[in-house]
């Protein structure tokens, strides 16, 4: 993706090719015309929405396609219209050359709008004791109060890890900011005041071979930073690891 240094949607799209604008232009219309009442903002260096409080859709810009983001569940329910675009794990490329599908982008929009709308509903009762905030203000709360000799190498891998993909969410567990889509994927470990642990928990782990993995456990992997310039050095690697992982759960 053409990385954007933008805080709106309105200067994101500008800093693209007349052409590629046309296409960003367009599919924002659809999104708000689907979804008024969503709101819309730049999250993970692309514009995103949200209903309710909830990721609705994101969309961004490349060279050669539109990136258009509905969640798992929302590329789940239109696979067999889907088929014929390239995907990835709740992604899909709509390329630049073609003519974007306005109805099956407005559809899938509609589908995720009521998937949100109904995650909303809840006993009156039962929110009353619900935490304030989002599990992303959970995350930035603990990272404040977080007491560790590597605390700004640990917001680095955060930020790092956040940008790989708009479709991992965070929150913390295990009293530790973890990661997740459909299942839990991987989560901080931070008892070792001077060192940084990645627990990656998913048993498709394994799968996966790269230097930075560590152990020989049967459904789990460990990758160990100890300074700044480790996590500089394992960006790419990292990134990479993370990227496939999610093609797989």
């Amino acid at each position: 993706m053409k990385k954007i240094n933008s805080t709106s949607v309105d200067d994101y799209i500008a800093a693209f090719p007349a052409a590629t604008q046309q296409l960003l232009k367009r599919i924002r219309s659809i999104i708000r015309k689907t979804a008024p009442d969503a709101v819309e903002s730049i999250s993970y260096g692309m514009p995103a929405y949200k209903n309710n409080g909830k990721p609705l859709v994101y969309f961004a810009g490349y060279e050669k396609h539109i990136g258009f983001y509905a969640t798992p569940t929302g590329h789940a329910a239109f696979k067999k219209e889907l088929s014929r675009y390239k995907q990835g794990k709740g992604s899909v490329q709509f390329p630049i050359e073609e003519k974007l599908p306005v109805d099956l982008i407005e559809r899938i929009v509609k589908f995720r709008l009521e998937e949100t709308n109904t995650k909303k509903a809840a006993p009156a009762e039962k929110q009353k004791v619900k935490k304030a905030g989002t599990d992303e203000d959970a995350v930035t709360s603990y990272m404040k109060q977080l007491k560790h000799e590597l605390k700004d190498e640990v917001e680095v891998l955060r930020q790092l890890i956040r940008k790989t993909s708009a479709t991992l969410r965070e929150r913390i567990k295990w009293n530790a900011p973890s990661y997740y889509t459909t299942a839990d994927l991987f989560t901080f470990n931070l008892s070792n005041p001077s060192l940084i642990r990645l627990i990656f928990h998913h048993p498709t782990i394994v799968k996966i071979n790269s230097p930075l993995l560590e152990g020989n456990y049967k459904d789990r992997r460990i990758i160990i930073f100890k300074s700044a310039k480790e996590i500089t050095a394992a960006k790419k690697e990292l990134s990479r690891i993370i990227k496939l992982q999610l093609e797989l759960v």
